[in-house]
């Protein structure tokens, strides 16, 4: 069959092959010699009969072949189901609070809150509450830092002179 190498390690190896070139796969024993492989590891098709863009086939292929060559890599499906279940746990523990700290903390843009199914009118309001809410530090807020040191309880200016 004919392909193009793109990447090659250990038994593993990324190519774009077939006729046409609208495949990326990975494939396993890779003979360059007389231009064939013992098995394919996975293969994804772009093109005119296929809904995949050429650059989603190569990022699946890329991800793949990752997962296989490297102890370290976590593929993106992977990654996306754990960040999916540490969502609906922060949830489950507290829908409110949840809801906020993906506003405040993670700041996911709506693209992001959205893939995460989160209802979008609640994560809004969760944002823009706290952009509302937001005060410059001050003793009256808990602010004894070392800039005002003096306004700790207890505390006055002549101490510090």
């Amino acid at each position: 069959m004919k392909y193009t190498l793109i990447e090659e390690n250990g038994q593993y190896a990324l190519i774009l092959r077939g006729e046409s070139m609208t495949q990326y796969a990975v494939v396993s024993g890779l003979d360059k010699e007389i231009g064939s492989w013992d098995w394919t590891c996975c293969y994804y098709d772009f093109g005119k009969f296929s809904e995949m863009t050429r650059a989603e086939a190569l990022f699946k292929a890329l991800d793949y072949y990752l997962m296989r060559i490297s102890k370290r890599h976590i593929s993106w499906a992977r990654m996306s189901e754990i960040a999916t279940v540490l969502k609906d746990g922060l949830i489950e523990d507290g829908e409110e609070e949840a809801y906020r700290y993906m506003a405040d903390i993670a700041e996911l843009s709506d693209t992001e809150a959205e893939y995460f199914g989160l209802d979008m009118e609640q994560y809004k309001n969760s944002a823009s509450e706290d952009a509302d809410n937001l005060t410059a530090p001050s003793s009256t807020g808990g602010d004894y830092s070392p800039a005002h040191p003096w306004d700790a309880p207890g505390m006055s200016a002549s101490d510090f002179i």
